[in-house]
């Protein structure tokens, strides 16, 4: 309607417009214009390190800052395309808005959500690839009569396009993709919020956890925010850490061979953020019935507390993550079929009761069981193996599998066996969290942070036992992976570390729920945000990093060259951490 009114306005006008109409009719938050809509038309420009646009059109030299997100039609379906490693607070909470109004949209299938993938040939930085963001449904060539000064076209120069996207281990030697982290902790302390409890609150906390709970479905609802219908579908394509993680609490996650999770938040004197994490990580395993789910309390400790990073296969044999495609080219088959599937109002078999006017709504739908069935089949099909699938058939078909790898039925000559027929051909993979899960299941029952870093430093000291040792080399690795942990503990902000200590054990109590331990962990948060002289503010006003990269200019900053960490600690070690000041912290 807005362009019929002038076929001449210029999209930033249009755009305006829209988004003025839209807050008209729906009564929509300032937030959600923070995340833009783009159309495939007029796709949204990356703005170069010098302020400028790469744009043709002459009405669009120089932008705003780009927006840490932006949403896309895509026919059937809806891209969430993560421009920056973090979102303002603001675009938390618009983000949020846009998640819970898009799932609960009967007229679509599905919500995709990812980091945009460029081409190799510009190490990942999109400002060195001109102009708009990049969508593997570019075939179709909108604004294709747009060339740019080199001849290229709208898209960039995509000559290697072929072998670098659509190569399956695309990224390798290029460095890490940063997808999220949240939200820039450090702009936290620039403007001053972490004084204010209260603007903390409602401008920080608030958002990341109502963003968690739109991914999840599980927000309350209320006139502006209907039942969650369609899946949310992220696929990161590189290193995700703290409140990051909310951004895949959606139906599937979808990890490539560089997807990662990181938790770097005690690095910054900082613990949990309030996305529930103090009761995921200790069920991890448990929602798809996984061998981790013995271990789930060591694997836990271990990312939490020792910032282990947990990589594709750690992710999705521990349920972090729902399923592994081989590499980001799937993008394309996932675009592809979810765009052309029927919305979830039209993925019905049986019509509805007939009614007579002014009956009330039938109150059951015949169509719930099939709904959102196609995309799981899409995703399934796309995926090379799946978290629950590890067991999937060992659940029901123990008996008859071989006793020796399980991988066969006992009647059947596994010479005779195809891969791909296998009963569980994904049998043989191994999480290197998970295994060292279990060797230190015994290590991280200890209640204190202090009794765990001694158990550590007792097993990092038989190395000396071991070591020149005929057929100790097992034991060499497990002191050493030991002495690993508790140097990356010693690292961290104690009182941080004994903060989520803390939090953990509560958040493995049964009756606890993940709003309970969103609140739990909000307050702390907000404590060691706001606390004088704290960790927290030491370590922002240090300039020092978290261990990680200084953020290259770009959509996907490429991890290559570490930072200076911090070390200087209120406390010396968490032996000088008392009780009162963690109860001060959490309750």
């Amino acid at each position: 309607m807005a362009s019929r009114m002038s076929p001449k306005m210029s999209p930033t006008t249009l755009t305006k417009l829209r988004n003025d109409m839209e807050q008209l009719i729906t009564g929509a938050p300032d937030s959600a214009f923070s995340i833009p809509e783009s159309p495939r038309a007029d796709a949204f420009v990356i703005k170069k390190p010098d302020g400028t646009s790469s744009n043709p059109h002459e009405y669009s030299k120089e932008v705003a800052n780009d927006p840490g997100a932006i949403v896309r039609s895509m026919g059937t379906s809806r891209r969430v395309f993560l421009i920056n490693p973090s979102l303002t607070p603001t675009e938390i909470d618009g983000l949020s808005y846009r998640i819970r109004t898009m799932a609960s949209n009967s007229g679509i299938n599905s919500i995709v959500v990812g980091n945009p993938l460029e081409d190799a040939e510009n190490n990942g930085d999109m400002s060195e690839n001109t102009t708009c963001l990049p969508s593997f449904l570019e075939d179709d060539a909108p604004g294709k009569n747009i060339k740019l000064v080199d001849n290229s076209g709208p898209y960039g120069n995509r000559s290697s396009f072929i072998k670098s996207i659509l190569h399956e281990r695309f990224g390798d030697g290029l460095g890490m993709p940063y997808v999220s982290s949240g939200y820039d902790a450090k702009s936290i302390y620039d403007s001053e919020m972490y004084k204010d409890t209260q603007r903390l609150d409602y401008e920080l906390m608030n958002p990341l956890r109502d963003l968690a709970e739109s991914f999840r479905g599980s927000y309350d609802e209320t006139l502006n925010s209907s039942a969650s219908k369609v899946p949310v579908v992220s696929m990161p394509h590189g290193l995700v850490t703290d409140a990051g993680y909310s951004l895949l609490m959606g139906s599937y996650v979808l990890a490539t061979h560089s997807t990662a999770f990181k938790i770097v938040n005690p690095m910054r004197g900082l613990a949990f953020d309030p996305i529930g994490l103090s009761y995921l990580l200790p069920r991890i395993g448990w929602e798809f019935n996984q061998a981790s789910a013995e271990h789930s309390v060591a694997i836990a400790n271990m990312l939490a507390l020792c910032g282990y990073e947990a990589n594709a296969e750690d992710m999705v044999a521990t349920g972090l993550a729902t399923h592994y495609v081989s590499g980001p080219f799937k993008l394309n088959l996932l675009e592809r079929a979810l765009s052309d599937l029927n919305s979830y109002e039209y993925q019905a078999l049986f019509e509805n009761e007939k009614r007579l006017y002014g009956d009330k709504e039938p109150a059951k739908d015949v169509n719930e069981p099939f709904r959102n069935v196609a995309v799981a089949n899409v995703i399934q099909h796309l995926s090379e193996y799946d978290a629950a699938g590890a067991n999937e058939y060992g659940a029901y078909l123990k008996e008859d599998l071989d006793d020796e790898s399980g991988l066969f039925l006992k009647d059947k000559d596994p010479s005779l066996t195809m891969q791909e027929e296998r009963i569980q051909m994904y049998g043989e993979l191994v999480s290197e969290l998970v295994s060292w899960g279990a060797t230190f299941k015994d290590v991280f029952a200890e209640p204190s942070v202090e009794g765990k870093m001694e158990r550590l430093r007792e097993i990092a000291a038989s190395k000396a036992e071991y070591e020149g040792k005929p057929g100790c080399e097992e034991d060499v690795e497990v002191a050493e992976q030991a002495q690993s942990l508790v140097d990356k503990m010693e690292q961290r902000s104690p009182l941080a570390l004994c903060v989520i200590n803390e939090l953990l054990q509560k958040g493995l109590d049964e009756n606890e729920t993940l709003k309970s331990c969103m609140e739990r962990e909000k307050t702390s948060q907000i404590r060691l945000f706001s606390k004088e002289d704290g960790d927290y503010q030491r370590w922002a006003e240090s300039g020092k990093g978290v261990g990680l990269v200084e953020m290259n200019h770009g959509t996907s900053s490429l991890i290559k060259d570490k930072e200076d960490s911090f070390s200087g600690w209120k406390h010396a070690s968490v032996k000088e951490v008392t009780m009162d000041e963690i109860n001060e912290i959490v309750w």
